[in-house]
This record gives C-alpha cells, structure tokens and sequence, in this order.
C-alpha cells in the first residue's frame, strides 16, 4: 500500500527588508514539496514586498509594543532584540499548540541572529535548521545555538539568487523538509535514565548495563560543556527524565573559573527544581579546561593536554572549596530526592597516586566544606574507593534502587 505523505508546516523566520527572494525561493520549495510554509516577517526597515503569514507588526505586537516604536529605536541591535522576542513568542506558541512541524532560518549576521534566538525557545526534537552566512564563524557561540539543531553554512552571501547560494538554499529547503517528514515528539518506551561522564571515568561500564537490566534506557551525557550537561538541564526541564545520575558534575567548577567546557549557570539546578530524583558525584572536580592552546596555559599549574583541542588544568585547592559551597548551594534547593555519594580514592583517571591531577588534600577540602554547607536532608555517603572502581558502580545502582522503591518516579510523557 503506497504511504500517504501528511502535509507538514514549516515556519520561514527572517527579515523581509532584506532577504525576501531567497525566502521565496524556499517557500516556493517548501510548498513544492507538499507542504505548507509559514512566513514570519521580522524585518524592521521598509516595507515588505510580499505578504507573510505574520507581519512585522504582528512580531512587534507579540513583544508588547509595535513596529513604528520599534523603529523609533536609534540602533538596530536592541531592536533587533525586541523583534527577536516577538518571534520568539510566536513560534513558541505554536509549538505548544502543536501547529508547527519544523523551523528554517534565512538570513545574514541579523537574520541569523534572529533565528537563533527564536530556535533557542524551542524543545530538543522538534527539526531547526538555520541557512546563514556566518554559521561557522568565530560569531556563532555554543550558547548561542540550540542544543539540537542544524547550520548550514553559506559560501556566498545573499544578495539575490545566483548558481552558488541556489545551490545551498535547495539543499536547505529540502532538509528541512525531510526533517519535518520523519520527525517526531520525543515518546520514551521505556523510562529514562540521564547518565553524565567523561571519557577518563569507567563506571557506564557496569552502571550501563544494570541500569538496561532493570527495564531502563540510558541516555548518556558528555559533561563537556553548554551542548554537554547544557544540554542535560535542558532535557530535564523537558520531564524526559525518570532519574539523573549526575556523576561527573565538574561543569561546576569549570562555570565558577572559566572553564572551556562551561555548561552555563543553571548547571546542576534543573533536576532539583523539578523534583527528579538524583544522585551527585564530584567526578572530574580537582581541574578545569583551559581556553586556549597548551603553551598559554598558566606555567604555575599542573596541566594535562588531553588532545590538541583540550587542555586539562588543575584547580587549587580553593577553587575546589569554592566549587563545593556552589554545589551544596544548588543541592540545597532541590525539591525532590538527592543524595551525593563521595568517592574517596579519586575522582577520574588523573586523580590517583602517580598521575597528573592527584590530590587528597583538596578532596579533603572539598568534603569538609559538603559537610559543613550540606542540607541535612541531602544525604552525602563517603565511600572508601575511587570512582573508577567497579564498587563505586554498584553502589549508584544501589542507592538507585534504594531511591526508586521509595516513590513513584517517571517521566511525564513515556509510553505506558
């Protein structure tokens, strides 16, 4: 039997001053295609040369205020900003309404400035893809993007349509539309499970596979940063999660002290504003990332060049003591179940005797410091191993189920 093709919706969010040939090329593509393309006009200066599905002064209207104000604004930059959320809101409400499939962003440094925004509002799963000039440029920051969301990079500008950005633009206009074809609400089957790690930290070996033999799935983080446990906060906040082990919280102290993996400043708070039970670990705290290469690394400190793009460097003791009154702070506002589990021998690979980041004394430290700001309602265990030991393994599973049998947990939306 042949399948019929559901006609999907595809918002186009650009700026029609600037670019409306090109969002015409691809709405024409869009609609070619069987689908419907929903054009948001957030453009600020002239008039628009065609009629979009919503006007600029609709955006405008959407932020609180109205276009002729907004152009009244001397510097396009907080204009843009007003416009942006006006989109922003828009597309959030139809999302939520479930009218949209997909969104397409058109544009130059403004238009990819406004899309970006826009796309930030939205869920993990629903297909974005932003068309833009500056994709790969030194402009584009991983807090800037969403966590799940495509670029394309343009190798000519847009100026009109030429044989070079057709080119990209059909190949944009048709991933969006495969995107919207077979995407789908993200619908667990089985309970969630949230995992962080790094790849010097050995416990998913044995944790993986009892978690699986429990009837879970496991969704692992890379703790590496706004698209590392960024990205966790984020999926928490979604209710996809039925559990967080959160072993490897060290984006931590990589946000206090400028770490190149920093996951921004909600870092290890999603889970205890909504009540998802959790267990904490201080893997991978003792050091941080350097921003830059490994000769401008501070010649004071200890530093382990992982790779050519990562360079580890060793928090002081301070630092570390910082790090945990910032976790007890965070833990202490959770809502829902937390306990932290310490392990005593070492945090990671390079924090045992004979290697790089080795050091008793600020683990020493950063316990006292737990205990001394802890909740008494947070349960801190110290367990007499390191954390690359199959015991620490199965005492996270243990407390696991220790926390699971005390209460109904699970996600909001899995299958039944």
């Amino acid at each position: 039997m042949k399948k019929i093709k559901v006609e999907k919706t595809i918002v186009i969010v650009a700026t029609l001053d600037t670019k409306p040939a090109e969002v015409l090329y691809v709405r024409d593509f869009i609609e070619a295609k069987g689908h419907k393309a929903l054009i948001i006009d957030a453009g600020i200066r002239g008039e628009a040369p065609f009629q979009p599905s919503v006007t600029r002064n609709e955006v405008a209207k959407a932020a609180d205020t109205d276009i002729e104000a907004v152009r009244k604004i001397p510097n396009e930059g907080p204009a843009m900003f007003v416009m942006a959320e006006g989109a922003s809101r828009i597309v959030r409400r139809l999302y939520d309404r479930r009218q949209i499939n997909a969104v397409l962003g058109v544009g130059g440094s403004m238009g990819t400035s406004l899309g970006l925004a826009v796309m930030r509002t939205l869920p993990v799963g629903l297909p974005k893809l932003m068309v833009s000039t500056i994709a790969f440029s030194g402009l584009i920051t991983p807090i800037s993007v969403a966590k799940d969301q495509m670029m394309l990079q343009l190798p000519v500008d847009l100026w009109g349509i030429n044989a070079i950005n057709r080119h990209s633009l059909d190949a944009a206009a048709a991933a969006i539309c495969a995107m919207a074809e077979t995407a789908s609400e993200i619908i667990p089957e089985k309970p969630l499970v949230a995992v962080t790690t790094r790849g010097i930290l050995y416990y998913l070996n044995w944790i993986k596979p009892m978690l699986e033999a429990r009837g879970y799935e496991v969704v692992v983080i890379h703790a590496m940063g706004i698209l590392g446990g960024g990205t966790l906060e984020d999926l928490i906040r979604q209710q996809l999660f039925t559990a967080v082990l959160d072993l490897c919280s060290c984006e931590v102290i990589e946000e206090l002290f400028g770490g190149a993996a920093r996951a921004g400043a909600s870092r290890l708070e999603a889970a205890g504003e909504m009540g998802t039970p959790q267990i904490v670990a201080p893997g991978c705290m003792e050091f941080f990332h350097w921003t830059g290469p490994a000769e401008t690394a501070p010649k004071e400190r200890k530093v382990h060049v992982h790779n050519p793009l990562v360079i580890g460097i060793k928090a002081t003791t301070q630092e570390m003591i910082k790090a945990a009154e910032t976790m007890a702070q965070k833990l202490n506002r959770a809502k829902g179940p937390v306990k932290i589990l310490f392990p005593l021998l070492g945090w990671d690979l390079h924090d045992q005797p004979g290697h790089v980041f080795y050091d008793p004394e600020g683990r020493a430290a950063f316990l006292d410091i737990l205990k001394r700001n802890l909740d008494p309602r947070v349960e801190l265990l110290e367990l007499n191993v390191h954390i690359n030991d199959q015991v620490f393994a199965e005492k996270v599973i243990e407390l696991f189920d220790e926390m699971m049998a005390q209460g109904k947990f699970k996600a909001s939306n899995p299958k039944s």
